[in-house]
């Protein structure tokens, strides 16, 4: 009989769902955190939260993301100071944590994993990336960006007792780093994918990305593919107050290009809010707000997850 985790991922799978080496012994210490101050011009998204969702008939999914401010001092608390010798280390004065909650529940049971990540608000460049999931098995990755590659620390609790520890308290842990070029490989700056739906509401201009995602690196390139009409059905949340919209509405649509930057860079190991494949982003210009989401899951076929609800800051529509 399957055990209780491969009953709940093959109940996902059937939803639709979704969404180096060490360093070096006396190696001399690193320069200077590389500091990546934003323009003064720079503005945050006009959305701080969005939740997406899909239904089926054996659960439901959804994924949440929140955007808020931080500070230097979140990447030099535990466990992240751990990675504080990443060579030349990106910072921020302008600092912004984008946090992804993702949830599974079937009739096996829940899964829930967060991600969090830590930006510079200006040039988008991804400081710290943390990606947890619970249980006994549980696990936490944590990735320190900088100019040269990105220091990974991998934490597993030692039994089932710690694993209902905070993951500070974890003591099985394991460190690597992963090297990159970034003049080489012709990148101004490292992101992660769901940093895609920041960039795409702040700068929809851009359409080239250079993307860091389960260890490896790849550029990512948005194509405009037109417009066209697509019944959506979302809560807006804004200064003005809340309004329910609920008709077709004209979206433009981006295809995601994707091609290998590094060795172990795989293009059908890339994914978005755990899609793959034929990745596509629905945007509504109005607000800028990504609404639709497609891809594909092994042995699942085509999905498209949908906003469900959105919040405004108040330079939302500029």
């Amino acid at each position: 009989m399957p055990s209780s985790a491969t009953r709940k991922r093959l109940a996902a799978l059937l939803l639709l769902c979704l969404p180096p080496l060490p360093l070096a012994a006396g190696e001399e210490p690193p320069p200077a955190p590389l500091a990546t101050p934003a323009p003064a011009t720079a503005a945050v998204p006009g959305w701080d939260r969005l939740r997406f969702a899909a239904d089926g008939l054996t659960g439901s999914v959804s994924t949440t993301l929140t955007l808020s401010p931080a500070s230097m001092a979140e990447l030099d608390a535990p466990p992240h100071a751990e990675l504080q010798d990443t060579p030349e280390a990106f910072s921020s004065r302008q600092l912004l944590r984008l946090q992804v909650d993702g949830e599974i529940r079937t009739l096996f049971g829940s899964s829930a994993t967060r991600a969090s990540v830590w930006f510079d608000a200006g040039s988008g460049q991804a400081l710290l990336r943390e990606r947890t999931s619970t249980g006994s098995k549980g696990s936490s990755k944590i990735h320190r960006f900088g100019a040269r590659g990105a220091g990974r620390l991998r934490l597993e609790p030692d039994d089932s007792r710690q694993a209902e520890l905070a993951i500070t308290e974890w003591t099985r842990r394991q460190r690597k780093f992963y090297h990159y070029d970034m003049q080489r490989s012709g990148c101004s700056s490292i992101t992660v994918p769901a940093l895609l739906l920041y960039s795409i509401s702040r700068q929809p201009a851009v359409s080239s990305y250079c993307v860091f995602h389960d260890d490896a690196l790849y550029r990512v390139r948005l194509e405009p593919r037109g417009s066209d009409m697509n019944t959506v059905s979302y809560t807006l949340d804004s200064p003005g107050g809340q309004r329910h919209i609920n008709q077709p509405r004209r979206l433009e649509q981006l295809a995601l290009r994707i091609e290998p930057l590094s060795q172990k860079a795989v293009v059908d190991d890339f994914e978005l809010l755990e899609l793959r494949g034929e990745l596509s982003i629905r945007v509504d210009p109005e607000y800028h707000l990504p609404v639709q989401v497609s891809g594909s899951r092994r042995g699942a076929g085509n999905i498209t997850i949908q906003l469900t609800s959105a919040s405004l800051g108040a330079d939302a529509g500029r």
